[in-house]
């Protein structure tokens, strides 16, 4: 009966350390994918603004903003520079996670599940021509956001949130009984 429950309790840890490997592991790909695809838009001249639905959409959103037509170009940039902040988030999360281990032998991972909630906002930010389109690129940003939520739901089972702990009996207090003089 003890054996069995501290195989349990091993293999309990395993599975946590391995859910971390993968969250990891997912928030590395992420990185990848948003740093790869800001270096595919620095190769373009006019950066997305060439893509033919996405620039449609950059137009469309930098006039509604009232961005002068001479700064469109620029405002392509800074999407394509927020491409990379998002990627390097990604990558700091996992460098934060990594140094708190080392030094403090423990991680919380709060930085991960922020950088992973900031990746879903991007993606569903970056969804937005779909939407204006009718729907044609949304299949693309489908899978980021999966990602995103496979590699946070890995971080909270790796941190245990989401198995029962043993929990120590309550302890009773019985009333004190007051006596009168």
């Amino acid at each position: 009966m003890i054996g069995s429950a501290m195989e349990e309790a091993g293999m309990s840890n395993v599975l946590r350390y391995l859910a971390r490997c993968g969250a990891y592991a997912i928030t590395m790909l992420l990185a990848a994918v948003w740093t790869v695809g800001g270096m595919e838009s620095l190769t373009r001249p006019l950066f997305d603004l060439g893509k033919p639905l996405i620039g449609d959409a950059i137009i469309l959103i930098a006039r509604t903003i009232a961005i002068p037509s001479e700064a469109i170009v620029l405002f392509a940039l800074m999407l394509v520079g927020l491409k990379f902040m998002v990627g390097a988030f990604l990558l700091a999360a996992l460098f934060s996670a990594a140094y708190q281990k080392i030094h403090f032998g423990s991680s919380d991972d709060a930085m991960l599940d922020v950088a992973l909630l900031a990746s879903a906002i991007a993606t569903v930010a970056s969804s937005l021509p779909g939407l204006l389109h009718g729907g044609e690129l949304l299949l693309s940003v489908i899978g980021e956001l999966m990602l995103c939520v496979i590699a946070s739901a890995l971080a909270i089972y790796g941190r245990g949130f989401l198995v029962k702990a043993e929990l120590p009996p309550p302890v009773r207090i019985e009333p004190a009984v007051i006596s009168a003089r």
